[in-house]
């Protein structure tokens, strides 16, 4: 099982309640009641996500595997975050989007394709891109979008999105549920 934020849920205490209209999956440590706690709650075909790392509707139910090989999908949950919804699970990585920005200049603007005047205008463009990239999204997102070259468009912008590290800890506690169904079923309990 795969851990992406390095927080710890095999201590936590697992409570489980079932009835015909829900379920619940709370997932709380033993030495609070509410630092490091994610409930998952099943009901009507959505799932709601309430606890220490915010709060998420996703619009499907979540029911942990206890197949051997079972993960949760990062971007398969992430699209039923998004779906009918305006819960952002991203936010703008302004490093990798420098990062991104650098690649292009030492070389990648050229194994693109790019060259001559265009090549020139567009190293111009992403050395200028350089000096907001740090500032903030809004300020980077003002100039990157609105000073690009007119041949470039929309999808040719820099610009990185990472996944709120609070939704990668959900997923943590997602799969350590999964992880305990899985042990439950080998242990035949």
């Amino acid at each position: 099982m795969k851990n992406r934020t390095g927080i710890n849920f095999k201590e936590h205490d697992l409570q489980i309640t079932k009835t015909p209209t829900y379920s619940i999956y709370d997932l709380k440590s033993p030495k609070s009641d509410f630092i490091y706690r994610v409930k998952f709650i099943n009901i009507d075909g959505v799932m709601v996500v309430k606890g220490d790392f915010g709060n998420y509707v996703f619009c499907r139910e979540f029911h942990p595997s206890k197949k051997a090989d079972s993960y949760v999908s990062d971007y398969y949950w992430i699209e039923k975050l998004q779906t009918h919804s305006i819960q952002d699970p991203f936010h703008f990585d302004s490093e990798n989007t420098k990062k991104l920005i650098k690649e292009k200049l030492n070389g990648g603007l050229e194994e693109y394709g790019y060259e001559g005047q265009k090549l020139e205008e567009m190293k111009e463009y992403m050395k200028e891109s350089l000096n907001y990239v740090d500032l903030s999204e809004g300020e980077y997102i003002s100039f990157a979008y609105y000073n690009t070259p007119s041949f470039l468009d929309a999808e040719g912008v820099p610009f990185c999105k990472s996944i709120d590290v609070q939704l990668l800890v959900v997923f943590d506690a997602f799969d350590e549920i999964c992880s305990r169904m899985k042990k439950e079923q080998e242990e035949g309990v």
